[in-house]
């Protein structure tokens, strides 16, 4: 009886380690990468095969509303195990001090998007937390009243692809000698009757269009580009004339 114990323990000992080595070797490890100009720090959970890389694209002209090069972090493209912190320091001799704003690369729209989730913000440092990795700059936050544009919707609209179901309409300024960041509270969606369809595809397409408008309350010359989303239909069925395309309500 006590061989038979003695075996069922060293048993047991033996599957609680192999399952706890299994536990342990599927977890993902920590990982902290810090770029070569000290300016970002990345921290998170990677697995050994996808470490972090971090790319500093000193090519990159700083633009506005941008103040620092751009930040090239891999592996990108796919969500993370879990969230990943990207600490940016604030520093005058690195020229990051006036930094408000962490903006990311928005590839398919072909602009910058503010990164909303702040987990730092004091003199030194600008911390967000991020799902997906890419391309990442510091920059400013201009206050831009933007127009209504209700016609250039309206334009943009009637050139949708057959087959069209649904669509989206993002708004992006470009300030003088500026890149494209995106306007979070302007653009449209909308669909057949207002009803936003399935689509087994994509297109996009945009149109530009320029305004005199207030920028930190100055009049400025600034540019607006319009980029659309249309989800198209595999068999080419768009909206009838009892539901055209039109915005949501």
């Amino acid at each position: 009886m006590k061989s038979i114990r003695s075996i069922f323990s060293i048993f047991s000992v033996i599957v609680l380690g192999m399952t706890m080595w299994c536990i342990v070797a599927k977890e993902p490890e920590a990982r902290e990468v810090q770029s070569s100009d000290g300016v970002v720090t990345v921290t998170g959970l990677s697995r050994t095969k996808n470490d972090f890389v971090i790319a500093v694209d000193e090519s990159a002209t700083v633009a506005t509303p941008l103040i620092s090069h751009v930040y090239h972090i891999t592996p990108s493209g796919t969500p993370h195990d879990a969230p990943i912190i990207l600490s940016f320091v604030r520093s005058a001799l690195l020229g990051t001090q006036g930094a408000t704003t962490v903006y990311w690369w928005n590839t398919s729209l072909g602009m910058w998007e503010p990164v909303h989730d702040v987990v730092a913000d004091t003199q030194d440092v600008l911390a967000v937390r991020v799902a997906t990795l890419g391309d990442f700059a510091l920059g400013i936050a201009p206050n831009i009243t933007a127009p209504t544009m209700l016609t250039a919707f309206d334009a943009l609209r009637a050139t949708a692809p057959k087959g069209t179901r649904g669509y989206g309409i993002s708004v992006a300024y470009i300030l003088p000698d500026g890149v494209p960041v995106r306007l979070e509270q302007h653009g449209e969606r909308g669909g057949c009757g207002g009803n936003i369809g399935a689509g087994d595809h994509g297109m996009y397409s945009s149109s530009h269009v320029a305004f005199s408008v207030p920028v930190d309350d100055v009049d400025t010359k600034v540019s607006f580009t319009l980029v659309a989303e249309w989800l198209i239909s595999a068999d080419g069925t768009g909206c009838g004339t009892q539901e055209p395309l039109v915005a949501q309500q």
